[in-house]
C-alpha cells in the first residue's frame, strides 16, 4: 500500500480531526481504487482520508457508498480528483433516534 503523504487538521471541523492524504495519481488503474478502498476500510469512525486520484473515480465513489461511507469530491483544474472520505456520522443518527425526533 502507498504510504500516506501527510496528515493535516480537517478544515471546518470543530474537533480538529486529522486527515491523512494518500497521493495515488502516479499509479495505473486499478491500483488507485484498490489502495483507496484498502485505506478507507481501515478508517475508524471520526477519521478522514483524502485520496488524490489521476481520474474522476466514479467506481470508487460507488464502492464507498455501498460501504456506508461519505465522499466529497473536488475536481482541480489541472485534472484528477481529490476525494475526502469518512464514515457517515453514526453519532448524529443515534442522537436523533434517542430523542425520538
Amino acid at each position: 500500500m502507498q504510504t500516506p503523504s501527510h496528515a493535516r487538521a480537517c478544515d471546518g471541523s470543530s474537533d480538529n480531526r486529522l486527515v491523512t492524504t494518500l497521493d495515488l495519481r502516479h499509479l495505473s488503474p486499478p491500483e488507485p481504487m484498490q489502495q483507496a478502498l484498502a485505506a478507507a476500510d481501515a478508517l475508524l469512525p471520526g477519521q478522514s482520508l483524502e485520496v488524490l486520484t489521476p481520474l474522476m473515480p466514479l467506481p470508487l465513489l460507488s464502492a464507498l457508498a455501498e460501504r456506508g461511507m461519505q465522499a466529497q469530491v473536488i475536481a482541480p483544474a489541472e485534472g484528477g480528483a481529490s476525494v475526502l472520505i469518512r464514515w457517515a456520522d453514526v453519532a448524529t443518527s443515534a442522537d436523533h433516534d434517542q430523542t425520538g425526533a
